[in-house]
């Protein structure tokens, strides 16, 4: 039987990374072909090997141009950046002027973050979300500094922390880590759409995209929508068929 490709949408010469074809192709769909309101975006890196981190153990040391360039191109689109504490820390997240939504179970934050510490006025002001008991438990400090939101009892329910966000009239979400984010995301049936980079390196890491205990079944299905090279580095699309 014959095969038949259908070729992906590719912007085959990028010649400058700051380009108005860099925008578009990473613009967010229209409202019209949102779910319930909002669209759920998921970034990453990745290196050929499957590792989201670098030889120094953090997402960024995998960064290159062309992804440093996409990373903010989808953050001036966001309403909202989605992020895990444990993220937070590890990638020492500065404040933004774009609101950050913090999830975490624990509420193992602390004051020293960078995200708290060096946030001024020009800054937008977090959010945390976390479950009923913790936020009831939320320090003074924490309060003073950011909007601590129940959701959920015993872990956060992503999806009514999804609402949450839509609610305050943020509904172009990005999600910017982690993997066990990133993980229930997908276990919940939230992510409309995947920004995934691929270094041009070899790691040798064993923390992978997403590592889901027997896996799911059925496996979740993405369709690519776009494919762009630069100097080695290919920025991808993937969203729900």
């Amino acid at each position: 039987m014959p095969c038949h490709y259908r070729f992906v949408q590719r912007i085959a010469a990028v010649t400058s990374l700051e380009s108005d074809a860099l925008a578009a192709a990473y613009s967010v769909p229209s409202a019209d072909e949102w779910r319930a309101g909002r669209w759920v975006r998921v970034n990453f890196v990745m290196s050929l090997d499957g590792s989201i981190v670098g030889s120094e153990g953090l997402s960024r040391s995998l960064g290159t141009e062309a992804d440093r360039a996409a990373f903010w191109t989808a953050r001036g689109m966001a309403d909202v950046l989605l992020v895990g504490a444990q993220t937070i820390r590890s990638e020492d997240y500065r404040p933004s002027p774009i609101p950050v939504a913090i999830v975490t179970a624990s509420l193992d934050l602390d004051p020293g973050l960078r995200m708290f510490a060096e946030r001024t006025p020009e800054h937008a002001r977090p959010v945390v979300l976390t479950t009923h008991d913790r936020a009831t438990q939320a320090p003074q400090w924490l309060r003073e500094v950011a909007d601590v939101l129940s959701c959920g009892s015993e872990a956060v329910d992503l999806a009514q922390a999804v609402s949450l966000l839509v609610a305050r009239g943020w509904p172009r979400i990005l999600c910017e880590g982690g993997p066990m984010l990133l993980e229930g995301l997908i276990e919940h049936d939230l992510v409309d759409e995947l920004l995934l980079t691929l270094a041009p390196r070899l790691v040798g890491s064993s923390r992978h995209l997403v590592t889901h205990l027997g896996g799911w079944r059925p496996p979740r299905r993405l369709v690519p929508s776009l494919v762009v090279e630069h100097e080695g580095t290919v920025l991808t699309r993937y969203r729900r068929p």
